[in-house]
């Protein structure tokens, strides 16, 4: 999601997947953090909204009202903000990572949640 909505000029995309890493599938693949596609699109407002300077004092309450306004529009249309909410297990474990594989559940329910993270994301930014 980040890497997809980055700014080119600001950053290339290797280091765009290399930040935005750690951030899939409930944060470090917790299962039990944010999912992967509202953090991607949360640092993507910040990106472009967020405060480029120590100084830019008005940035960052604007960037927050974005994400919350993001995350109000997701949670409406997906139930959760949070990984194992949405997906309904928790891929934290091997045995659940691989019951999520075999349901197919990143196949369906991850590729509708980005879908969706796109959709409003591009409607905010």
């Amino acid at each position: 999601m980040f890497t997809a909505y980055r700014q080119d000029e600001e950053l290339s995309e290797e280091a765009s997947l290399r930040l935005a890493t750690m951030f899939g599938a409930g944060v470090a693949c917790t299962g039990t953090g944010l999912c992967g596609a509202v953090t991607g699109a949360l640092m993507a407002i910040s990106m472009k909204h967020g405060r480029g300077t120590v100084d830019d004092l008005e940035a960052k309450p604007r960037t927050y009202e974005l994400g919350k306004q993001f995350m109000t529009k997701f949670k409406e249309k997906v139930g959760s903000c949070i990984c194992e909410e949405i997906i309904g297990v928790n891929i934290g474990t091997p045995e659940q990572l691989q019951e999520a594989r075999d349901l197919k559940l990143f196949e369906t329910t991850c590729l509708d949640a980005v879908k969706t993270a796109a959709d409003i994301l591009d409607q905010i930014l």
